[in-house]
């Protein structure tokens, strides 16, 4: 019998590779657990927290929460996990990533092994000097923020194949949870956990494959994307064309962000300047 997502990412390896990634932090290990207690007694806590896993008793520990101060002068709450949950949301996204990157639109540029920026940027300067210089400049409005729980849970569910591991997904959603709208829909993904930027990209696959059905060049960097048109008109029609498919994942796009405009240097994304088109 195949495996579950949980059995292999608890497997030793994967644990292994997983603190590799992390055994630099000084994070808590849990409330009751320092980062020196971990130390003196490391192989008895990380087998209690297997078995926990595997068992489906385990519960993720409460957010740390910090002050941090604004610009503005004002603060605002910011918070992050304990070791443990790192652990085994690390050992999940080991199992879970090479399967997404199967998956994922060659046109998505974030949070992927590989990829970057400069790679981003790349491929918007093509299309641009192949004539597609009429773009919709675009960003998701409080996209981390506002992303519905069930929505995504359903997205989830088939990718993952695992219900112990849904069980625990959802419990790190609910922790990580930002607002309730008036139709009592929970929001929002905790930006800082370790499986944040996977499940931002999950979410908006649908949203990069409708595009590429629709024949409009994009290029997305998690939340900030481009669309690439030959015409004014025609970038009206692909910015219609996406808030549509976005509003079908509740989601909206940034009403002052997002505009219509031809490249040139006054176009600034992902923090350089676009070229104009050369005719």
């Amino acid at each position: 019998m195949a495996k579950g997502l949980l059995e292999l990412a608890m497997s030793p390896d994967i644990l292994d590779q997983s603190w590799r990634r992390l055994q630099s932090e000084h994070t808590p290990w849990s409330p009751t657990v320092s980062r020196d207690e971990l130390e003196h007694h490391f192989v008895g806590h990380f087998l209690a927290l297997r078995d926990e896993v595997l068992a489906g008793s385990y519960r993720p520990k409460p957010l740390r929460q910090f002050p941090m101060q604004k610009p503005d002068g004002k603060s605002r709450i910011i918070t992050a996990q304990y070791l443990a949950d790192k652990v085994i949301q690390r050992a999940i996204l080991t199992v879970l990533e090479p399967k997404a990157e199967q998956l994922f639109h060659d046109s998505s540029f974030a949070y992927r092994p590989k990829r970057n920026v400069e790679q981003a940027l790349n491929k918007a300067k093509e299309h641009i000097r192949c004539g597609r210089d009429w773009l919709v400049d675009a960003d998701i409005e409080s996209f981390f923020d506002t992303i519905p729980h069930v929505l995504l849970l359903k997205r989830l569910k088939p990718f993952v194949a695992d219900n112990k591991a849904m069980k625990l997904m959802a419990l790190w959603l609910k922790q990580g949870a930002h607002q309730k709208s008036l139709l009592g829909k929970v929001r929002g993904i905790p930006q800082g956990s370790v499986l944040s930027p996977l499940l931002c990209n999950l979410y908006l696959h649908d949203f990069d494959q409708s595009l590429s059905r629709a024949n409009i060049p994009f290029v997305r960097f998690a939340d900030d994307f481009l669309l690439f048109t030959d015409s004014k008109m025609n970038a009206l029609a692909a910015k219609a064309y996406a808030k549509n498919q976005l509003g079908k994942l509740d989601l909206n796009l940034h009403p002052v962000k997002s505009r219509i405009v031809q490249s040139g240097p006054h176009v600034i994304f992902l923090g350089q300047k676009l070229p104009y088109a050369t005719r």
